[in-house]
């Protein structure tokens, strides 16, 4: 059982690492471009406080509401998968990883909309 709790683990934290590649990207490409950390292995020290500093500064961006949602909400259920992951690595339950799941899903469709958005936009 601890085999498979293992790769559970393993397979949530390549997808909070995938989702956070995204808003890099999508944080890259915002009307006023925000920086995050992009080490090859980033710690939850550097990366918690910066994917909390987007949610905050969101609305300051020069785009519609709707782009503006999309940037909080991914940083949101991003934060909270991550919160997830913790608890499980402490002590593994299934609930919270599929909650963890389920937050990655979420922060991945509103920043994928975004970027779509941006990279749509950014021709204007």
């Amino acid at each position: 059982m601890a085999d498979h709790n293992d790769e559970i683990l393993a397979d949530l934290a390549l997808s909070i690492s995938t989702v956070y590649t995204i808003l890099v990207d999508a944080c890259g490409m915002l009307p006023v471009p925000i920086g995050l950390p992009t080490e090859r292995h980033i710690p939850a020290e550097s990366a918690i406080p910066a994917i909390q500093r987007v949610a905050e500064v969101a609305e300051d961006q020069p785009m519609g509401e709707a782009q503006t949602m999309q940037l909080y909400t991914g940083c949101v259920h991003l934060l909270a998968a991550i919160d997830l992951y913790a608890l499980c690595a402490v002590r593994f339950v299934i609930t919270r990883a599929e909650g963890a799941a389920a937050n990655l899903l979420y922060a991945e469709e509103a920043l994928k909309r975004l970027a779509l958005w941006l990279v749509i936009n950014q021709a204007d």
